[in-house]
């Protein structure tokens, strides 16, 4: 666990960075990580960042969490995530079985949330969820964090609520923890952040989506990237439409990217356009590569 001196230097560090100009410099270059060999249902995930210039489809979780999405929704969801090659979809726990159904066989990985969209239920609750999950075939978690705790600095309960959620899931799903970065102080972003490598998580995330504050900017996914380095993947969701802001946010650091418009960034893309690695050089970045974990 960490301690709170320890959380406090790292955020005095990374600010220190960040102020000084490297949340906006050039991130490091990062090769996909050496991982366990994968469950039979992690196998799709596994085979994720493959190539030396991935497609943007292989970023995007392409997420319906719409309270009135149907079944036939759901289907049309999984079938694009086929067609266009995505990492995961990512949809509301009722649907996971028909999601694991549609996407069986296929490389494209079965994300669900946990706690969502608060983060306030209990942490016995949401390891429950995360356990029916996996049990109808969801291989990763989008667990919100306790905004609230972290709000008022109580970063033990915000650890074990994590790490509960991260141990149920062990060699069973991955765990991506939304931190609702537009609600949070930027010292909030990286305590928090750095909590979640303590506590075993694969991914930090931005938002929910959900939050009246907002969704993913550059500077969150950035602070985030500092936090975690290369431990950990990023992913920035909320409000990513255009392929500018998806290429803002992986020359930032991303690593996935959780859109209902992954069909429209990838057409927007194209498929004649340079590399990402080309493309967010033009602004001034290099790419991460994308992964299960870095």
């Amino acid at each position: 666990m960490i301690s709170r001196h320890a959380a406090e230097a790292l955020a005095r560090r990374v600010a220190r960075a960040y102020a000084a100009g490297e949340g906006r410099a050039e991130p490091a270059p990062v090769p996909p990580a050496t991982v366990p060999a994968p469950t039979p249902a992690q196998e799709g995930a596994g085979r994720k960042g493959q190539g030396s210039a991935p497609s943007l489809a292989r970023y995007v979780d392409h997420t319906l969490l719409r309270a009135t999405a149907t079944s036939a929704d759901i289907v049309k969801l999984c079938r694009e995530a086929r067609q266009y090659g995505f990492a995961a979809v990512c949809v509301n726990p009722v649907w996971v079985e028909l999601a694991a159904a549609e996407l069986a066989g296929s490389p494209v990985a079965v994300a669900t949330v946990i706690g969502f969209p608060l983060g306030a239920n209990t942490t016995a609750v949401k390891v429950r969820e995360a356990e029916d999950a996996m049990a109808r075939g969801a291989t990763e978690l989008d667990m919100v964090a306790q905004i609230g705790r972290i709000k008022e600095g109580d970063w033990v309960a915000v650890e074990e609520d994590i790490r509960a959620v991260v141990e149920a899931a062990a060699g069973r799903a991955l765990v991506k923890v939304i931190l609702e970065t537009a609600a949070l102080e930027p010292m909030e972003i990286i305590k928090a952040a750095a909590l979640c490598r303590e506590a075993g998580a694969d991914f930090v995330k931005t938002s929910t989506g959900f939050h009246p504050a907002g969704g993913a900017t550059p500077e969150a996914v950035a602070l985030l990237r500092l936090a975690v380095g290369r431990d950990l993947g990023v992913k920035a969701s909320g409000g990513v439409r255009t392929c500018e802001d998806a290429l803002r946010m992986i020359a930032a650091g991303a690593t996935r990217i959780g859109t209902s418009s992954g069909i429209e960034l990838v057409n927007c893309y194209g498929h004649l356009a340079p590399p990402i690695e080309e493309a967010v050089q033009r602004l001034g970045y290099r790419a991460p590569t994308p992964g299960i974990a870095y």
